[in-house]
């Protein structure tokens, strides 16, 4: 899509009838399902979960020449969901028999082969609590999760993988729980959130060695006993005495997330209990690099480019300052000379992601940023708020609101025509 809000179809005029239609589709009324779905995308023809829909539909009823249209519409908008989906919906198979189903059945695979691609050059963002991927090359968005807004953590797992957290409401017992996903870039995959059955604290970590996978640890920041979430997205119970492998980690508590990415390849400093250090010398170059005193840089946020000719980093300007203050920066520093640039300053904490060799993703207060050191105008992204780093919150910042029990979401249940269905019974979660 070409921006955030055309995925917010939930809000929009047409989703009073999808209501209806999925009624309809749950009492296996297929006429009234294509009516009031053709209703919905009379009101709103970017909804994309009416199209979808609707397709299905007029399969189901045996009107191949009419759900092309409606399929393209889906496919088009979310193909991470709805592409691949659409050559296994047993309501599409009569379709995909025929010569233009051949034809598409063609068109989604070489049209995977371009979504991956897209995917591989994004920068990954969160915008309404979901993750997207957005190609600055053909200024598209692709969503990646859909959970409708419980995305509170995400930690990279390997070169092309992510594993995200959700903090969400129980589908067996309506209790708040946290769950845990998988995205495949590589694959242009994304799994269901499995729940984890607590509300936390619980500790995300990635072993490529021993018992490689996700590891979820209860208990932050000392797990005391860890599952796996592996490739078939089931949770295994790790040998008692397991301890969380080396690398970058995420200590999940509530709301509240943070990236433990301690140490930093090529940079050493004498960090302190919360990984803040006033100077860090570069390994390399054995240049040493500093910003304006009292300042503090947060080595849990340094990041190399690709090229590994600059370093970017989020400082803490103050030990003491009132609530609001801004009080965190993000800062540049080359690695051949130390030069340190700062590139912007926030009140409710930063982020930094590399996006390429001489372009940076700063996510602040006033959402997210794409910056080009060698002077080109940012760009920025409306509705985006965040990057796979969580933001470094200076101390003085206001902590999260109490944890409470999230509302029933009448949304929150995917349609049985959906590619990305959960055996809640068996705690499998099908490939999509």
């Amino acid at each position: 899509m070409p921006d955030f809000a055309s995925y917010g179809w939930r809000k929009r005029g047409g989703h009073p009838a999808f209501r209806v239609a999925r009624k309809a589709e749950a009492g296996d009324d297929w006429p009234t399902v294509v009516t009031t779905c053709q209703q919905a995308l009379a009101a709103d023809p970017g909804h994309l979960e009416a199209a979808w829909l609707l397709a299905a539909g007029l399969g189901k009823l045996g009107k191949l020449d009419a759900l092309v249209a409606p399929l393209q519409v889906a496919a088009a908008g979310d193909f991470g969901k709805w592409g691949p989906a659409s050559l296994e919906l047993p309501e599409l198979q009569s379709f995909l028999a025929t010569p233009i189903g051949e034809a598409w059945r063609r068109r989604i695979e070489k049209d995977g082969i371009a979504y991956v691609a897209a995917l591989a050059r994004s920068v990954i963002i969160t915008a309404g609590g979901d993750l997207y991927a957005y190609d600055a090359d053909g200024t598209r968005w692709h969503r990646i999760t859909r959970t409708y807004g419980a995305v509170i953590g995400v930690l990279r797992v390997g070169p092309s993988r992510i594993a995200y957290v959700t903090r969400q409401r129980s589908v067996k017992d309506k209790k708040t729980t946290l769950a845990v996903g998988l995205i495949d870039l590589a694959r242009g995959k994304s799994s269901r959130p499995v729940e984890l059955g607590t509300k936390g604290p619980i500790t995300i970590a990635y072993s490529s060695k021993t018992n490689p996978g996700i590891w979820i640890g209860a208990g932050a920041p000392r797990a005391t006993s860890w599952r796996r979430f592996d490739e078939d997205y089931l949770l295994t119970a790790l040998p008692a005495k397991s301890t969380r492998p080396p690398g970058p980690w995420l200590e999940v508590k509530g709301k509240t997330v943070r990236l433990h990415a301690l140490p930093v390849s090529g940079v050493t400093a004498d960090w302190d209990d919360k990984g803040l250090a006033s100077a860090a010398r570069l390994g390399k170059s054995g240049r040493v690099v500093t910003v304006p005193s009292p300042g503090l840089i947060d080595g849990n946020t340094a990041t190399w480019s690709p090229d590994r000719s600059q370093i970017a980093f989020i400082a803490q300007l103050d030990d003491q300052c009132a609530a609001g203050a801004v009080n965190a920066a993000a800062f540049v520093a080359d690695a051949t000379t130390g030069t340190v640039t700062e590139l912007e300053r926030a009140a409710d904490g930063l982020a930094v992601e590399w996006v390429g060799d001489r372009k940076l993703a700063i996510a602040g207060d006033g959402g997210v940023r794409i910056v080009d050191l060698d002077g080109t105008p940012p760009i920025s992204l409306e509705g985006a708020v965040g990057l796979i780093p969580p933001r470094h919150r200076p101390t003085c910042t206001p902590p999260d609101p109490p944890d409470t029990d999230l509302p029933d979401d009448p949304d929150a249940l995917e349609s049985p025509t959906s590619p990305t269905a959960v055996n809640l019974d068996a705690g499998v979660v099908e490939p999509p």
